[in-house]
C-alpha cells in the first residue's frame, strides 16, 4: 500500500509552492492545446478574464444567507431572468443557480417527489405534516428514455424513487409512445434530454410533454449540454427542434452555465414554471439551536465565485458573442462529421443537432482507434451500446479539425497496428471471460481488484481493454464491481 503523505509540520513558502505548479499538473490533460474534447468549456483567454476577476473577487464569500452577500443574490437573479428569457420563458418562472448539472436534475426530482407526496396526502386526507407512513412507503416512478444521464438514475436511487428506463428509437431519440405505455398510477414524472449526451440529438419534447399533459405528469427537459448552444444556432439559421417552454407541458429545465455557457465550474442553473414548484426545492428547520435555517438548493455553504463569474461572463458575452462561438464550434463540428463520414470503415451514429457527436467503425476496432488517438494527444471518451467514440466540441478545437481528422486517417489506415491492438485485448477479454465463467464470485471480486489496481495506476491504461473486459462480462454486476475497483484503485 502507497504510503500516505502527512499533514506538515511547517507550511512551504508561497513561492516554492508556486513552483511546483508546473510539475504537479505534468500528467494532466493539456487541454491548452485544443486535443481534447468536452471536460473543458474555456471561451479564449480574453473572455476567461473577466469571469475569472469577478470568481476570484468573491470566491471567499458564501451564498447560504442571501442577506449577508446581497451582490451574489442579484447575481444569482439576474442570471436565473437571462436563462428565463432564453428558454423563452414568462414571468412565472423560477429557478436557482445550482453547483452542477446533477444537483439541477436532482431537485428537478426532488420536487417531484414532493408534489406527488402531498397530492397523494391530500387525497387520502392527511395534512403534509402528519407523516403518513403509506406516503413514505410509496415508490414513485419516473420514465427516462436510455439515453438520459446517469445523473437520474443517482437521483432516483437517492430520492427512492423508481427509474422506469425506455429504449429509444432507431435515431436514438426518445420514443414518445413507447413512454406512454409504461405510464402508471405511480408515475409523476416524463424526462428527456436536449440534447443527449451520447449521439447529441433533441429527444421529441413536444410529443413527451404533450403526453405528460394529458396524463397530469410533470415534464423535465436536461438541457444541460444544450442550454446554452442550442438557442445560439436558432438565432443563426439553424433549425433546431423545439423543446424550452414555448412547448406546454415542459415543467422544468436544467441547464449547465459551465458548459457551452463557458462560466467556471460548478454553476447550472434549474428552472421552473412557476413559483410553488421551486418552493418544494427548499429546506427550511425552524427549531435548531443554532438559528432558523433555510437552504434554497442541496448544498448548503457554497463559494459566490462560481456565481460571480457564471454572470460575469454571461454579460460579457452577450447574445452576440454566444452566437458567434455557437456559429464558430458548429462549423467546426461539420466539418469533424464530413471527416468522419469520408472515411469507409467509420460512421457517425444518428444526424446530431449540436457539436455533439459519436463514431463507430464497421470493423470493431473502434476502441483501439480511440487509444491510438489518445497516443496522439487526443482525449475522447468512449460509449458502449453500440461501441463508439465520443466527440463534445468546444471552442477550444476551432482549428484543429484538420489535425485531428489527419491523424484519424492515418490510424484507420494502419491495419498492422490496429490488428496488433485487437490481438492483446482479445486475450484480456478471453481472460476476463474465463475467469467469471469458472471461478465463483468471491474468487472474481479478487480478480476485479488486481485489474482495477494495475487499470487505476498513473496512466489509466489502455481503455480498449477496460471496456472489452466489461463487454465480455454476462452478468453486469461484474462490470460494476471492477468500475468500483478501478476508481478505488485510483485514489
Amino acid at each position: 500500500m502507497k504510503k500516505k503523505e502527512k499533514f506538515p509540520e511547517m507550511g512551504c513558502v508561497a513561492d516554492e509552492l508556486l513552483e511546483k505548479l508546473p510539475s504537479i499538473k505534468h500528467d494532466d490533460a493539456g487541454w491548452e492545446d485544443g486535443k481534447i474534447f468536452g471536460f473543458v468549456y474555456h471561451p479564449g483567454n480574453d473572455h476567461a478574464r473577466i469571469s475569472e476577476a469577478y470568481f476570484r473577487a468573491f470566491m471567499y464569500d458564501s451564498t447560504l444567507n442571501p442577506s449577508t452577500f446581497p451582490s451574489l443574490r442579484n447575481f444569482e437573479k439576474n442570471i436565473i431572468s437571462m436563462a428565463t428569457e432564453l428558454m423563452h420563458g414568462n414571468s412565472s418562472v423560477a429557478g436557482n443557480v445550482t453547483t452542477g448539472g446533477t444537483e439541477s436534475i436532482f431537485l428537478a426530482l426532488k420536487v417531484a417527489r414532493d408534489l406527488a407526496r402531498e397530492k397523494e396526502g391530500k387525497r387520502d386526507g392527511n395534512s403534509e405534516s402528519e407523516g403518513n407512513g403509506k406516503r413514505e412507503g410509496t415508490c414513485f416512478e419516473v420514465i427516462l428514455p436510455e439515453t438520459i444521464h446517469p445523473a437520474f438514475l443517482k437521483a432516483c436511487d437517492h430520492l427512492s424513487l423508481q427509474a422506469i428506463m425506455v429504449p429509444v428509437r432507431e435515431d436514438k431519440r426518445a420514443d414518445p409512445k413507447a413512454m406512454e405505455e409504461v405510464i402508471t398510477k405511480q408515475t409523476i414524472m416524463m424526462c428527456c434530454s436536449a440534447p443527449c449526451f451520447p449521439f447529441g440529438v433533441v429527444d421529441p419534447v413536444t410529443p413527451i410533454a404533450k403526453i405528460a399533459k394529458k396524463h397530469k405528469l410533470l415534464c423535465h427537459v436536461d438541457a444541460c449540454m444544450g442550454g446554452f448552444m442550442l438557442p445560439f444556432l436558432e438565432d443563426i439559421g439553424y433549425s433546431i427542434p423545439m423543446f424550452d417552454f414555448r412547448v406546454p407541458g415542459v415543467t422544468s429545465i436544467s441547464m449547465d452555465a459551465h458548459k457551452y455557457g463557458y462560466a467556471p465550474k460548478g454553476t447550472s442553473i434549474i428552472l421552473y414554471r412557476n413559483r410553488a414548484m421551486r418552493k418544494k426545492q427548499f429546506f427550511v428547520h425552524t427549531d435548531w439551536s443554532g438559528g432558523i435555517f433555510a437552504s434554497t438548493t442541496f448544498m448548503g455553504t457554497k463559494s459566490g465565485g462560481p456565481v460571480a463569474g457564471c454572470w460575469a461572463i454571461m454579460n460579457h458575452l452577450g447574445k452576440s458573442g454566444y452566437r458567434k462561438l455557437a456559429g464558430e464550434v458548429m462549423k467546426t463540428t461539420r466539418s469533424l462529421i464530413m471527416g468522419i463520414q469520408s472515411l469507409d470503415s467509420l460512421k457517425v451514429i444518428s444526424d446530431p443537432d449540436m457539436s455533439v457527436l459519436a463514431f463507430t467503425s464497421t470493423k470493431g476496432d473502434i476502441y483501439n482507434i480511440g487509444d491510438a488517438l489518445e497516443s496522439k494527444g487526443w482525449h475522447l471518451d468512449r460509449l458502449q451500446f453500440p461501441e463508439a467514440l465520443h466527440l463534445t466540441v468546444t471552442q477550444l478545437n476551432i482549428g484543429k479539425e484538420d489535425a485531428f481528422l489527419k491523424d484519424l486517417t492515418e490510424i484507420v489506415g494502419n491495419k498492422e497496428i490496429l490488428d496488433k491492438d485487437q490481438k492483446a485485448m482479445n486475450i484480456s477479454v478471453k481472460m476476463a471471460k474465463g475467469f467469471t465463467k469458472v471461478l465463483p464470485g468471491p474468487v472474481v471480486e479478487k480478480v476485479s481488484k488486481i485489474l482495477g489496481r494495475v487499470m487505476g495506476g498513473k496512466s489509466g491504461g489502455k481503455q480498449a481493454a477496460l471496456y472489452g473486459i466489461s463487454a465480455s462480462f454476462s452478468n453486469r454486476k461484474d462490470v460494476k464491481k471492477l468500475v468500483v475497483n478501478l476508481l478505488d484503485g485510483m485514489y
